[in-house]
């Protein structure tokens, strides 16, 4: 049987490593996608027991990275869009510069990276999926989070229409919200009491960790064959009465 390949950006840490790794330990041959080649060293030191991997750096938002992808991979089984960053301003204080960049990450890296590989998926007719990382706030307006709430409710409508495009090739396209992800080192950048009024809007009463996330974009690649168009909201039922 053929081994699977799995591509993951943002796979320097949290949610896009946990993901990788959850692929890399079932066997898949997995490409990890970071943006600082700093990232790398020690990337390597967690993963370095296994084999089938490769690791690439650069910066999603330029042509250059994008084209040097292409060139250098062949073809994926699933492709996971998880890189993003976020940007937490006043409305009226939003440069046009802050904006551009978001977008730049958020979406437009996502929308070229979806191309490229469902191309490729399809030249090599293969069945495969794509899986967006969205977020709780792709469906729920933020206090000072504007262009970030812009960016993920763009995911959704990117999610479900490129779904509808690519069915007849039989690849899934679906997208996953979690609400803030509990890692190290965000723990110990955000106070105590900080977390605890975050963790009153939830009404479970609990952060999702990295693993869980990961263990859900598994399940949907490895299980599902109808599921397309789709979002699955890991956030403890934060929108669930909005």
């Amino acid at each position: 049987m053929r081994q699977k390949i799995t591509l993951v950006t943002g796979a320097g840490r949290g949610i896009g490593e946990a993901t990788a790794m959850k692929f890399l330990e079932n066997g898949h041959f997995v490409y990890f996608i970071i943006h600082k080649k700093s990232q790398k060293i020690s990337l390597i030191k967690r993963i370095k027991k296994y084999k089938s991997f490769k690791i690439f750096a650069g910066d999603l938002t330029k042509k250059t990275f994008l084209n040097k992808l292409s060139n250098q991979i062949d073809y994926c089984d699933n492709l996971i869009n998880n890189a993003a960053s976020t940007n937490k301003k006043k409305f009226t204080k939003v440069s046009e510069k802050d904006f551009e960049n978001l977008i730049k990450i958020n979406l437009k890296s996502v929308f070229f990276m979806s191309q490229i590989f469902a191309k490729k998926m399809i030249k090599k007719k293969i069945s495969g999926n794509i899986i967006n990382l969205s977020s709780q706030l792709g469906h729920i307006g933020a206090f000072n989070r504007s262009i970030y709430c812009l960016t993920k409710f763009g995911i959704e409508g990117l999610t479900k229409s490129s779904a509808l495009d690519l069915a007849q090739y039989d690849i899934k396209v679906n997208s996953v919200s979690p609400t803030k992800t509990i890692t190290h080192k965000n723990e110990e950048k955000f106070q105590k009491k900080r977390l605890n009024l975050i963790k009153k809007k939830i009404p479970i009463q609990k952060f999702p960790s990295s693993l869980e996330i990961a263990n859900s974009i598994y399940f949907i690649c490895e299980n599902s064959k109808t599921m397309t168009g789709s979002n699955l909201r890991i956030d403890g039922g934060w929108t669930a009465g909005k």
